[in-house]
């Protein structure tokens, strides 16, 4: 071994020595030992130097903290900031939206109007040429009567005549004409009153239609809007969410945390909102198929009565002409009158036959709810009557087996063997029970006299044994007896419960036939309705076929015109005939006007019953909104209980913070971080499961509208979820006490933070009230903003030098960089939108307090529903209330009776036995009697029932009669209202004349405003600055109202 190799082996040696391996070391291993040695060292020195590089890492860490916190605070403000101009923003994106809205349902009414009155005006032109026509026709029959009528002689003084022609005859009759050997002349067609009814109906049905159309359009463009701003604030809040979502990546300040537990409550509520969406819709689509019926009924009884009015009118014309058929169609008319008389007369008694029936249905029906009330107390009473009698049973018993111990007592202390003896008086009770009470009376009398006799103790002993065996055979007896009774009174309750379940059934099947007789009535008007129109459309043929009759006349009329002479010698006669029919007339129009108020108390009837109707609606949808407010308590309690989580979440969320601040080792910081995030998704998990519970839940309760039985038990279950998200809540918080015990030094920090957080919102209340210097706050936040990415930068140069102990420091700029740049886009544009809404916010006011006035009116309906709802949930309590009472109350029955039984049990006196026996005998007697009683009444109300049945069929026959009878009477009716549409023909011209002349007035003063505003926008257009403006106000196109609003707008921006 050389020296050098002894140097090292000594000094490596003494080096060991002094670290304290005293190990022995080989030649062998030297240098693989002077290997590990040196690499000691140099680990130790790295050490020093990583433990040097690791203390400066945290005095910088500290150093970073104090830095960011003031841009943490400010930044925070700047989200409070932006949130809240986008709040503003969002309403005042609402508000424009309600008011656009609101302008174009104004809109579509004014073109409605507007395309009314075209048609109102085109039916007017064409009946403005129709008589037009008619006037010349008129005028040239009148001359072509002229130039056929006889040229007027004239007598001049020297004795000559002369003809002169287009002058008029004058005759002067000394005597009336000689009565001719016709009977009858013709005369002119009266107007017949019939045809006024008919049109007044259909006019008046057409308005009550176009009323109804107007409501229901009112109400869906209502709807509508509501649930396109339901939507728009769905997307409009959907968005804020996203962007609060990417603003919140990095969770820095407490504020912002709050902020996402209230979207995702947000979120929630707009599900739920969606929900109610989609129900409206719905109801949207059935009120608009609704709408489309009526319209088109509407449409086709317009295109009717048009087409009616103008053959009415055709027919008028040419009736008027024709003078020679008025013999005839004057009998025809009398026919027709004697028809309808009978007619009438039938309807009338037919209604009240009708009438009758409906009374007497309507007591029948009184007369079995009557009946099943009593019938249902009956059952209760029963039902009462068993379980007292199974008490009794069990007293008996009871009270048999106390007998037979003081037997066995008696036995045992008297040594008396009673096996042999059996009494013969015993077959004698069997008869009756009540035999055997009178039995027990002179028995009990016997015994009296026999213990008042009693000379000696062994006598008096065991004739009470002797007696006593007795008595307990016949208790025995009585004790069978009592038990087939109550066998064959449960057999009877067996009885009664089938009898009710066939009452029920009747009472079913008595409601389904209702339901039958109420949608065959529906469909009888259905069909009455077709067969209206069939008849209209035979009238039409009918109306056809009198123009050809007519036309046939009118040549005739024309063959005839030669006879003028004949024609003039007979209108003296057509005179006094005119007479005639006018007292005719007028005698008609009387038996007209009776007929009138005797179809208006038919129309009545049915309006009441339609009435009926309508409130039976009214029923059912109020049930289904006490079933909708039973869902929104539900859903505010599901809100609540999610608010409660988020807030357990967000404190959860601070105290990792806190942790993470105050944790001292990045390795222990991953560690607990690591664990605190499987903890966050496990709630999360949890708290997804619970939102999945809960939309089942939705779903259940969305199923459940209808049926009323089962939300309660959807009650029940969302009951039990709140209980179960409870015990979750208070395993959360024993979790959070045991953290909190982990982090009592943390509580200071917090109580820092909470100083600094109202120092923050004193700032923001001052920075609200400085809006006006909002633009060069930004422009100094964008400086700083420039200045903490530079030194955001060497913080990542120099967290990458501290192996990646600050990378949640990089993130955290990172995010701060993209939050920032999506915030000044996002001011950007709502500096331009907020430009943009405060010029049309003007004019949106107006439109304000109409929306606070609905928004009244239905915080009104709400507050009432609330009442209903809090009166509904007071009797829900009065009623648990009562059922707990009547649970105590049972309690404290049942510990009564247990005690009264002890009590029995150690009374051991004879007589008292003997007392209870009798007292139980009379209650037997009373018994056996209301079992009769009820057993007349079942057999009572079964032969009601059995009646009920046989006049429910008899009457289900006679309603069938009824109603064909109707039907045919009906249609007898319409036939006859058809011809009182004639008579409103000159009452619609009168009427046309009138609107004509408002038309063109209104035109005319129309035009004229138009003129004054236009002139009076172009005046305002040259006073403002901006080009577009002005162009807008010049544009010929603009309306008066826009132009007007227009120069408010100005005047504002002006100020």
């Amino acid at each position: 071994m050389t020296t050098a190799a002894e140097r090292k082996f000594v000094n490596l040696r003494k080096r060991l020595d002094q670290l304290g391996y005293r190990q022995p070391l080989g030649l062998e291993s030297l240098p693989l030992v002077e290997k590990l040695f040196s690499d000691l060292v140099h680990t130790t020195e790295s050490l020093r130097s990583a433990k040097l590089s690791a203390g400066k890492i945290e005095k910088e860490f500290s150093n970073y903290d104090a830095i960011l916190e003031p841009y943490k605070t400010e930044n925070a403000k700047l989200t409070r900031e932006n949130n809240e101009l986008h709040l503003e923003i969002l309403k005042l994106k609402e508000q424009s939206d309600r008011h656009v809205k609101d302008l174009k349902a104004n809109l579509r009414r004014v073109e409605h109007e507007a395309a009314d009155l075209r048609f109102l005006n085109n039916q007017y032109v064409h009946k403005i040429k129709s008589l037009e026509k008619e006037n010349k026709s008129k005028t040239e029959k009148i001359q072509q009567l002229q130039e056929k009528n006889l040229q007027a002689v004239v007598q001049t003084p020297g004795g000559r005549k002369r003809n002169i022609p287009f002058r008029r005859q004058r005759m002067q009759i000394d005597q009336p004409v000689p009565p001719s050997g016709v009977s009858a002349y013709p005369v002119p067609q009266p107007e017949d009153p019939y045809i006024a009814d008919l049109l007044q109906v259909a006019d008046n049905r057409i308005h009550e239609l176009q009323l109804e159309v107007t409501e229901l359009q009112e109400k869906l463009e209502i709807s509508e809007s509501g649930m396109k701003n339901y939507s728009k604030q769905v997307e409009l809040r959907d968005k804020e969410i996203e962007r609060l979502m990417l603003a919140l990546d990095g969770g820095r300040s407490h504020e912002v945390i709050s902020v996402e537990s209230r979207s995702k409550s947000n979120e929630k509520l707009i599900a739920h909102l969606n929900l109610q969406v989609e129900y409206l819709q719905q109801t949207n689509k059935e009120l608009e198929n609704r709408i489309q019926d009526l319209l088109d009924t509407k449409q086709n009884v317009t295109s009717e009565v048009v087409h009616l009015s103008n053959k009415n009118e055709e027919l008028c014309q040419e009736l008027n002409e024709i003078d020679h058929l008025a013999q005839q169609l004057e009998r025809h008319k009398e026919i027709v009158l004697e028809t309808a008389d009978k007619e009438i007369g039938e309807a009338k008694v037919i209604n009240d036959v009708l009438q009758e029936q409906n009374e007497r249905l309507s007591e029948e029906l009184f007369g079995k709810t009557d009946d099943k009330e009593n019938l249902e107390v009956l059952l209760n009473q029963l039902e009462q009557e068993k379980q007292r009698l199974m008490e009794k049973t069990e007293n008996f018993e009871i009270k048999e087996r106390e007998l037979v111990l003081e037997i066995e007592r008696m036995r045992l202390e008297y040594g008396i063997a009673l096996g042999d003896k059996s009494p013969s008086r015993l077959d004698v009770f069997v008869k009756t029970l009540e035999d055997d009470r009178d039995y027990y009376k002179r028995e009990l009398e016997y015994l009296q006299k026999m213990i008042k006799r009693r000379p000696s103790p062994s006598r008096r002993t065991s004739e009470k044994v002797i007696f006593l065996f007795e008595d307990l055979r016949l208790i025995t007896r009585e004790r069978d007896e009592l038990q087939s009774m109550l066998d064959r009174f449960e057999k009877h309750m067996i009885e009664i419960q089938s009898n009710v379940k066939l009452l029920t059934a009747e009472r079913d099947r008595l409601s389904i036939l209702y339901e039958q007789v109420r949608r065959d009535s529906l469909s009888l008007f259905e069909l009455e309705r077709c067969e209206l129109k069939t008849t209209i459309s035979i009238l039409k043929e009918r109306i056809n076929s009198l123009e050809n009759e007519l036309k046939l006349k009118s040549n005739k009329l024309a063959q005839t015109s030669d006879d003028s002479s004949q024609f003039k010698a007979e209108l003296c006669s057509l005179q006094l005939l005119n007479e005639q029919l006018q007292r005719s007339v007028e005698d008609l129009q009387h038996r007209l006007s009776l007929k009138k108020d005797e179809l208006q108390s038919a129309r009545e009837e049915i309006i009441k019953l339609e009435e009926e109707i309508g409130d039976r609606y009214t029923s059912h949808d109020e049930a289904v909104n006490v079933l909708r407010s039973t869902i929104t308590v539900l859903d505010k309690e599901k809100d609540s209980l999610q608010e409660t989580v988020d807030e357990k979440t967000e404190r959860i969320a601070c105290l990792d913070d806190n942790i993470a601040n105050k944790e001292k080792t990045i390795t222990h910081l991953r560690l607990t971080l690591s664990e605190l995030e499987s903890s966050t998704d496990q709630l999360k998990d949890m708290l997804s499961s619970r939102d999945r519970e809960i939309s089942s839940l939705h779903r259940q309760l969305d199923a459940s509208h209808m049926e009323l039985a089962e939300t309660g038990r959807v009650k029940e279950m969302a009951l039990k979820e709140n209980r179960r998200l409870q015990d979750d809540l208070a395993t959360m918080t024993r979790e959070n006490q045991a953290v909190s015990t982990e982090l009592e030094d943390a509580i200071r920090e917090k109580e820092e933070m909470k100083t600094r957080v109202h120092n923050y919102i004193t700032e923001v209340s001052r920075f609200e009230s400085l809006m006006a210097l909002k633009e060069k706050e930004n422009q100094d936040l964008l400086e700083k903003f420039r200045m903490v990415h530079t030194q955001a930068e060497d913080w990542e140069i120099k967290a990458h030098q501290a192996e990646g102990e600050s990378s949640s420091i990089r993130l955290e700029l990172l995010c701060v960089d993209t939050d920032r740049r999506h915030l000044r886009e996002r001011v950007e544009l709502l500096e331009k939108e907020i430009q943009e809404h405060i010029m049309a916010a003007q004019a949106y006011e107006s439109q304000i307090a109409s929306i606070t006035k609905n928004m009244s009116k239905l915080e009104e309906d709400i507050k009432r529903e609330n009442q209903d709802k809090s009166s509904v949930l007071a009797d829900l309590a009065s009623v648990r209330e009562l059922c707990v009472k009547l649970e105590a109350s049972k309690e404290l029955v049942s510990r009564q009776l247990a005690s009264k039984s002890m009590d029995y049990e150690r009374v051991s006196e004879l007589e008292d036995m003997k007392s209870e026996a009798e007292l139980l005998k009379k209650q037997l007697s009373s018994e056996r009697l209301t079992i009769q009683n009820l057993e007349t009444l079942l057999a009572t109300s079964r032969d009601k029932e059995f009646q009920n049945h046989l006049t429910s069929h008899e009457k289900d026959s006679e309603i069938q009669l009824l109603k064909d009878k109707l039907t045919l009477a009906e249609g007898k009716l319409h036939n006859r209202e058809v011809s009182l549409l004639r008579s409103k023909v000159a009452q619609l011209q009168t009427d046309y004349d009138v609107l004509k002349r408002q038309l063109t007035t209104e035109r005319f003063e129309r035009e004229r405003a138009i003129q004054e505003m236009r002139r009076h926008g172009l005046s305002t257009s040259s006073l403002r600055a901006s080009p577009p403006l002005s162009s807008t106000l010049r544009s010929p196109s603009q309306s008066p109202e826009r132009a007007a609003v227009r120069t408010v707008e100005e005047a504002t921006t002006e100020k």
